[in-house]
Order: C-alpha cells, then sequence, then structure tokens
C-alpha cells in the first residue's frame, strides 16, 4: 500500500481527497443535520438550520476569455449561493477573499468586488467585506467567497432510498457543455454571437433559490436529497447513486433548447452536453414516491421549473443507466480535469 507521504493530489484527485477531509472530520462532526462532504454545514447542535458554505478558485481557472471580472466576481457569489440553495437555505451573507498580485489595478479590484456585491444583492444577501492577500507568479490570484444562510425548514440532507423519484430544476441543462465544448474547440467568439443565452447565463447564472422556498412548503421528509450540479450533473447523480447505495436509471433530461440546437450544429449528442457540463447551478434532489403530485404542485406554486428525469433502483450501485446502458460518471475535478469518478 502506497504510504501517504507520497500520495499527491494528482494522483488522487478533488473528490477522493474530499472524502478523505470528511473522513477526518467525522469525529469532531457538529453539525446533526447534515453530515461531512455534503453542500454545505450547519453551525452546531444548537442551529442546525443555519448553515454556512465556502467556494472558489483561481482566477486563472475560472475567468473564461469573454468574461468580465464583475463576472468572475458574481460567478464566485452564485457559487456560494447555489450550494446554500441545495440544502433549502436562503443566503444572508457572503464574505470575499482575494488574492491579488501586487500590479493588480485599483479600478480592476473595484470591478471584481463590485460584481460579487451585486450577486449578493440579487440573491437576497450582501457582501459583508473579507480579505485582501498578495500572491506572486504569472497567472497567481484567486476568488474565495463564504456564505451563510438560514434554512426555514430542515436543511435537505444526502439520503436518498431505493424507489426514490430523481427529479432536477431545470432551464441551464445543456449550456454549460455547449460553453466548455465551444471553448475547447476554440470557437467560442462565433458560438457566443449565435448561442448568447448560453454564454450569459454560464457568466452571471443566479442559483435556484426557488429551491429553498419549495422545500418550505413541503412536508417534512419529501425530500429525500440533494446536490448542486455545478461539478457536472452526471456526477451530481452518480454522487446520488453513492449515497443510496444503489443504481439511479436516467429516463428523461431537460435539455436546453440552444445546447440542442448547438449538438445538431456540432454533430454532438445534446444528452453528452447535458451531463458532462458542468456550472449550470442546478438542483438534482430525490422524492418519497408518495410526495411526486405535491412536489410538482407546490414547484408550480413557486415558479419554479423542475423535471422528473428517474429513479433510484433496487440493483446495487454506485451505477448510472440510461436505456439499457451504463452512462460514465464524470464530472469536474480540480486536480485531474474532467475524470471519471
Amino acid at each position: 500500500m502506497q504510504r501517504r507521504s507520497s500520495i499527491r493530489l494528482a494522483d488522487i484527485g478533488e473528490h477522493r481527497t474530499a472524502e478523505l477531509l470528511a473522513e477526518l472530520l467525522w469525529g469532531q462532526w457538529r453539525c446533526p443535520s447534515l453530515a461531512p462532504g455534503d453542500d454545505a454545514s450547519c453551525a452546531g447542535p444548537g442551529s442546525p438550520r443555519l448553515l454556512v458554505k465556502i467556494d472558489g478558485g483561481s482566477i486563472a481557472s475560472n475567468m473564461a476569455p469573454w468574461m468580465s471580472l464583475r463576472d468572475l466576481g458574481w460567478l464566485q457569489v452564485a457559487a456560494a449561493a447555489s450550494d446554500l440553495a441545495a440544502k433549502a437555505a436562503r443566503p444572508l451573507v457572503f464574505l470575499i477573499s482575494l488574492g491579488l498580485a501586487p500590479e493588480t489595478l485599483l479600478e480592476e479590484l473595484e470591478e471584481l468586488v463590485s460584481g460579487a456585491a451585486e450577486a449578493a444583492r440579487v440573491h437576497g444577501g450582501w457582501l459583508a467585506g473579507g480579505d485582501l492577500n498578495s500572491c506572486h507568479g504569472q497567472g497567481c490570484g484567486w476568488v474565495d467567497v463564504a456564505a451563510v444562510g438560514v434554512a426555514r425548514a430542515a436543511p435537505v440532507p444526502r439520503q436518498p432510498r431505493r424507489g426514490d423519484l430523481v427529479y432536477t430544476t431545470a432551464g441551464r441543462l445543456g449550456l454549460g457543455g455547449l460553453v466548455f465544448h465551444s471553448l475547447a474547440a476554440g470557437t467560442w467568439r462565433e458560438d457566443m454571437e449565435s448561442y448568447p443565452r448560453a454564454f450569459m447565463d454560464m457568466s452571471r447564472p443566479i442559483a435556484r433559490l426557488g429551491f429553498a422556498e419549495l422545500a418550505e412548503r413541503l412536508p417534512r421528509g419529501c425530500l429525500t436529497s440533494s446536490v448542486d450540479t455545478s461539478d457536472g450533473l452526471a456526477y451530481s447523480l452518480w454522487l446520488l447513486s453513492r449515497a443510496a447505495g444503489a443504481a439511479v436509471e436516467v429516463e428523461d433530461t431537460p435539455v436546453e433548447r440552444e445546447a440542442i440546437d448547438y449538438a445538431s450544429e456540432k454533430g454532438l449528442d445534446p444528452l453528452e452536453l447535458a451531463l458532462y457540463g458542468g456550472q449550470e447551478f442546478e438542483i438534482v434532489f430525490t422524492v418519497k414516491p408518495s410526495c411526486a403530485s405535491i412536489v410538482e404542485e407546490e414547484a408550480e406554486k413557486v415558479g419554479l421549473r423542475i423535471a422528473r428525469m428517474g429513479r433510484v433502483l433496487d440493483g446495487p450501485g454506485p451505477r448510472l443507466l440510461h436505456r439499457g446502458r451504463t452512462l460514465e460518471p464524470r464530472g469536474w475535478d480540480n486536480f485531474l480535469g474532467w475524470s471519471v469518478s
């Protein structure tokens, strides 16, 4: 067995690393409503509905060539807000930590922070300051956002059960795949003119806060699990399959019209764009079968677009199935890139 002192993060990847850290935290874990490794955590036994989250990354890896610094600030706030929303919490306040080269212009700093502050307001909170750090070397720099939110209903755990129905919020699936494929192909300038909505939604997404409102209107226990899709839909479904210890069957996926048109133009499979995109900040969730009707009715009342896309099977997992074939649980990994879990 390889000694830990010789294991590099590039050997095991981001997700396996996060699992090891979650195991490390179990002995001192104080959040009764959410387990280590979930999209967010709570503040402790006395505050099971006060949720906290931190998200971020390097400027070089998160800022696409068509994005402004204002867009980047917005994106990082939306990412933290989406993880709170996935656990049925509404954001209250955000904090930002920046690592910037000393040569950065003050105007650039102000643009980035203004974008973050704007996104915080749109998501129902406010930007309460943060931290500034210097970095050195070509391409250095990072943007991290911490968020605090409140779940008025019980936070949605990650405890799917066999027989549960799988739903997703809808409206952006496939757009991330479109944008990432376009960027990799080097055709983003032309594609941005043909598919402007995809590039706008990926630059300035809005978290699905309606999911928190939906959770508040449902009987306790109707929602058995949830996960944000920022690392890709297939990977998110695989997380639910693993948590259930059972296979998940994907029956239908609500791919957006722009993604379908793009796939047709480029000779691609639109389902592949939806499964292996990412940063769409949709929420995949499982529902007790007896609650299906009320979930769909209440989602319509709050204006949250959702779609039933499958079910948790009795067969062993983790495994993703679609029309008789096994789907690769490929998703974004910060140390490995697009990899299979």
